[in-house]
């Protein structure tokens, strides 16, 4: 009779797939383990799918989710304005090379219609994986969750076979920078549901497709505010330990987006003012934006003062011993970053993206300024002018718990209902 109740429950789990990226260091792949820590293993049975099984946080997968790669074209993933001629030749037209015409077709539209280049290049990206990308078959599942964003979701929507019902995470600000409907809407109405991180990103996608709307759930990322700190306590930090001005940091990538760009003038103009600041920049990214960084550092004098760290494991020490934490985005969804910067008590000085009131309780848990060189000054000068403005958003922070398991329970309402 026990043995039957076994067999009964085991097989009245739920298959899951996660499709992703890789383990790198962003915000999406520590959103994804803090949400499969939670998972219930003795209810579920979970699958992750990655266009490449690497990165430095793989091995932090729990052990009870099985993970694959993808048999093929997983590289296309990484497809960017930077490596895209590469790229295309490499995995699209050397495997196929009757794929030259097409390519050739959308690389004519690319030069010809340069304010749809973003439209354009999504619908080859999908036309490419679509066409020579192999299917994932590894039996049916209950639910196929596209937790990376769209090129998870495109991917999943079309390759992916055997799946009960499909759902996708919306970490972006849908308008900002604009995407187009039409592409879009075709995948959100194959979505069971739409889970957008935050109320303001989740307004964004209603006013965008008021008809996906009965989609669409608002649902925070799980973030484990304790395994942050204790990360925190054993994390390294700044090299130059003997320094004793005011520390401004920021953990994000290296790309246009992030805004990384005005620090150097922002810098150069704190200086100028006779502040003793040092901005230290924790992340990768593409090499010729890098470069384009240090030259700018260089031109504006600030060299030694504008520290590019590279990627960190375990940034949490280096927020720890801040005095400032700073997110210069020109847009963004919900940056993971600064739910860890509130966790760990840093005043902030965020830019005003979408969720940015939402984040930061229109202003009340860090400052919010606008996306501009100017904006960043005023407030990072601001913050770092006055130790008891610091103390003050330190002392806010301090009354609260920012981290949140509790949606797991949501979570699993989406896969159950």
């Amino acid at each position: 009779m026990l043995d039957t109740q076994r067999k009964s429950a085991v097989s009245a789990k739920k298959r899951l797939l996660f499709v992703g990226i890789g383990m790198y260091l962003g915000g999406t792949e520590k959103a994804f383990l803090s949400l499969a820590r939670q998972i219930d293993f003795d209810r579920y049975d979970a699958d992750l799918l990655l266009a490449k099984k690497e990165g430095p946080l793989l091995s932090d997968i729990p052990a009870g989710i099985k993970v694959y790669e993808m048999p093929e074209f997983g590289d296309m993933f990484l497809l960017s304005a930077a490596n895209s001629y590469k790229m295309i030749a490499d995995q699209v037209i050397k495997k196929h090379p009757s794929s030259v015409f097409r390519v050739f077709s959308y690389l004519v539209r690319l030069l010809l219609f340069k304010k749809k280049r973003q439209s354009i290049a999504t619908s080859m990206w999908i036309d490419f994986m679509r066409r020579y990308a192999p299917v994932f078959d590894n039996g049916s599942y209950d639910a196929v969750i596209s937790f990376w964003g769209d090129r998870a979701m495109f991917y999943a929507a079309d390759k992916v076979k055997n799946a009960a019902k499909h759902i996708t995470w919306l970490h972006f600000d849908y308008g900002n920078p604009p995407r187009d409907n039409g592409i879009y809407r075709p995948y959100y109405e194959r979505c069971a549901h739409v889970v957008t991180v935050s109320p303001s990103v989740d307004a964004a996608l209603k006013s965008a497709m008021p008809d996906i709307a009965g989609r669409c759930v608002s649902m925070e990322n799980i973030i484990d505010s304790k395994a942050i700190r204790t990360l925190a306590l054993k994390g390294e930090s700044f090299p130059d330990a003997g320094y004793s001005g005011i520390r401004i940091v920021s953990v994000c990538r290296l790309a246009e987006q992030k805004g990384v760009d005005m620090i150097p003038p922002v810098l150069a103009r704190l200086r100028e003012e006779g502040l003793d600041v040092r901005w230290y920049i924790i992340g990768d990214g593409d090499e010729s934006y890098r470069m384009k960084l240090a030259e700018s550092a260089l031109k504006h004098g600030v060299a030694d003062i504008f520290l590019l760290l590279g990627p960190k494991d375990n940034p949490y020490g280096y927020l720890r011993d801040a005095d400032i934490f700073a997110l210069t985005s020109r847009f963004e969804g919900r940056p993971i970053t600064v739910e860890e910067a509130k966790i760990m008590l840093r005043p902030i000085v965020v830019t005003d993206y979408v969720s940015a009131s939402d984040q930061l309780d229109g202003g009340r848990y860090g400052m919010i300024v606008p996306m501009t060189e100017d904006g960043i000054y005023e407030g990072v000068k601001k913050m770092a002018d006055s130790r008891e403005l610091r103390d003050s958003f330190t002392m806010e922070l301090s009354k609260h718990d920012f981290g949140t398991t509790a949606n797991i329970s949501e979570f699993y309402r989406l896969i159950d209902e």
